[in-house]
């Protein structure tokens, strides 16, 4: 029987949650210190306070900005294809729709955090995130966290995580400009000020292009513009007590294709997309010695409406209240808790849909190190739902470092997907409502070692992992019964592989390779646009001390789709960039240069050769 949790409730069942949490604290302001480290020093995302990458068992990947700035990303998307574990559909180039699978997990399984802030969008029909407007001018770092990760996190991490931190402490202003083809201009700006007890970072970025045909088939340009805006700031309220506030706003439009009659097959028309969201937090920090605390709220937002010769055709309004508390007591220098309470508010309007949904969630950590070079971890967390069953998930992991060039780690973990309102409510066009479902349930288990060759100045360093995950009561959406059901069973395994080689002071080369078999179990059919090879190549070459050249080689095989599967591609991208001076980069780069047709979803175009140069400015 479905239980009901009521607000009040909700606060009853937190509270000796909230109060036990003042004992166990962590500090948020600690982990925006570890944006500035290397990734095989710090890393946050795995327990939620920094962490050595030594230590951690969960599989993960670091971008950092140097990266995102070399390899001329203009978007979020653009950085995490290349990512191993991660695939990305787009719905063509500039402004599509932009969703990122992790290990074979949908869109929906996969779980987006900007600065500790879940932004995964309430009234889409899986909970899923869409990168194509999330602009790379305001990022420090991402981390990648693979495997299932609801412990720490909670709905929607059975693929795991994309955890996005902007740059924060700062006294650089910069700017850049860049322009290309298919008339495309892309601007930014970034004002940043710092003291010994405060910081203040603002940064705005737009972006207009006219675009190519949404539909391979079509001719007419689609075009796309968008802006983007946010603010970060902190201060030091005295030793003890820090503030932090985070606040993001984007408004893009995009021209889309449909399904016209008679044929309903992807085609020109006058469709439009108008997506505008915002978000705001506050977090309040405390740090004594081993004893530290962060307190956060948020508020996020989503506005989207499609219209089609002259009509509206969809409109989804989506919002999420979120409070926290979460933190870590170091009992002893080889023993330490983490642990914490949540409380979530979602609602969304959308097809007739006019609902809200509350979630209160606790769970703890603990971490001990018995050995030297020996990290061993475990932890429990207990959901409650205000419209359905509630959800117990536990994690285990263990990393082992055998001298300073060779880490071996492993995991396993349970995750769960609630179901959205969409999938609970969504009762137009003959479709029938279900609020019986049950939360999606996964089981996953990943090993894997990292190991260094070399010295300083000439090293290899390789990471390789193999995975297996189950997923149960997958929600999906039955024809036959008109609405969504707990109807299918996942499994994904492979094998991932990273390595990064620095020759000497003027060559460096990277390469990453992920074999994903994910089927449906109960059919045994590949799920849908998840390749089962893909991997990136990326060769760097600085003949003199001002000048950069790389290329890119992006590999991705077969998907199976609807109406027709993704044939396999190959895609080759040149770049280059001359420092003038420590003020003034120059740069430039040739996407697709060999001109290449593909298709990243069935029916959807991409661009072909494309140049894009620009210049960029630090004052």
């Amino acid at each position: 029987m479905t239980k009901k949790l009521s607000l009040h409730n909700r606060f009853l069942f937190l509270a000796p949650v909230f109060t036990s949490g003042v004992l166990l604290s962590f500090s948020a302001a600690a982990a925006d210190d570890a944006n500035t480290i290397a990734p095989d020093e710090l890393v946050v995302s795995a327990t939620r306070t920094p962490s050595r990458f030594s230590e951690i068992g969960s599989s993960v990947s670091v971008i950092l900005a140097a990266d995102i700035e070399a390899r001329q990303y203009s978007f979020t998307a653009d950085a995490l294809r290349d990512a191993a574990g991660v695939s990305v559909a787009r719905n063509s180039a500039f402004g599509g729709f932009a969703s990122a699978r992790i290990r074979g997990a949908s869109s929906g399984q996969t779980l987006i955090v900007i600065d500790g802030i879940v932004v995964n969008d309430p009234s889409a029909p899986a909970g899923g995130f869409n990168f194509a407007n999330l602009d790379v001018a305001d990022i420090d770092r991402i981390e990648i966290l693979r495997g299932p990760q609801s412990l720490l996190y909670g709905a929607d991490a059975i693929g795991g995580v994309i955890s996005i931190f902007t740059k924060a402490e700062s006294s650089s202003t910069t700017a850049f400009l860049e322009g290309g083809s298919f008339g495309t201009q892309h601007g930014g700006g970034t004002i940043a000020a710092a003291s010994d007890k405060a910081f203040g970072r603002l940064t705005i970025s737009g972006i207009r292009t006219n675009g190519i045909s949404r539909a391979a088939a079509g001719s007419e340009k689609d075009g796309f513009h968008s802006v983007s805006g946010s603010l970060k700031a902190g201060a030091d309220l005295s030793e003890v007590w820090t503030t932090q506030i985070f606040a993001r706003y984007g408004d893009a439009h995009a021209e889309i294709d449909g399904f016209p009659a008679p044929f309903f097959a992807l085609a020109d028309t006058d469709g439009t997309e108008d997506t505008e969201d915002y978000a705001i937090a506050g977090r309040l920090s405390h740090h004594h010695n081993k004893f530290n605390g962060a307190f956060t709220v948020s508020y996020n937002r989503i506005n989207r409406r499609n219209q089609e010769g002259g009509f509206e055709t969809f409109r989804g309004e989506g919002e999420r209240l979120s409070t926290d508390y979460i933190g870590s007591l170091a009992l002893f220098n080889w023993v330490s808790i983490t642990g914490g309470a949540e409380f979530e508010q979602t609602s969304v309007v959308v097809s007739g849909i006019d609902e809200s949904a509350e979630n209160g969630a606790a769970f703890g950590l603990l971490e001990v190190k018995p050995a030297p070079g020996l990290s061993l971890s475990a932890g429990a967390r207990h959901d409650e739902f205000s419209d359905f069953d509630s959800a117990t998930t536990a994690r285990i992991a263990a990393a082992w470092s055998l001298g300073e060039n060779t880490v071996i780690r492993g995991s396993w973990g349970q995750g769960f997907r609630a179901p959205t309102l969409f999938e609970l409510n969504f009762d137009q066009f003959g479709f029938i409502p279900n609020p019986d479902l049950h939360p999606e349930r996964a089981n996953g288990f990943d090993i894997g070692v990292k190991q260094r060759f070399g010295d300083k100045n000439s090293h290899l360093t390789v990471k390789a992992a193999f995975f297996h995950q189950r997923v149960k009561d997958q929600i999906d959406f039955d024809f036959a019964g008109s609405g969504f059901f707990n109807i299918d069973r996942t499994r994904s395994r492979g094998v991932e592989v990273e390595a990064d080689w620095r020759a000497n002071d003027w060559l460096s080369a990277s390469a990453n390779y992920s074999l994903t078999d994910a089927v449906d179990s109960t059919t045994g059919a590949p799920l849908l646009r998840q390749p089962k090879h893909s991997g990136t190549a990326i060769i760097t070459v600085t003949p003199i001390e001002k000048l950069t050249l790389s290329t890119s080689i992006i590999i991705n095989g077969r998907e199976s789709d609807f109406p027709a599967p993704n044939d396999a591609f190959l895609r080759v991208d040149l770049r280059a960039a001359y420092a003038v001076s420590k003020k003034l980069e120059l740069y430039g780069r040739v996407e697709n240069a060999t001109d290449a047709h593909y298709q990243d979803v069935s029916g959807f175009g991409e661009p072909g050769l494309s140049a894009f140069g620009g210049a960029r400015v630090r004052l």
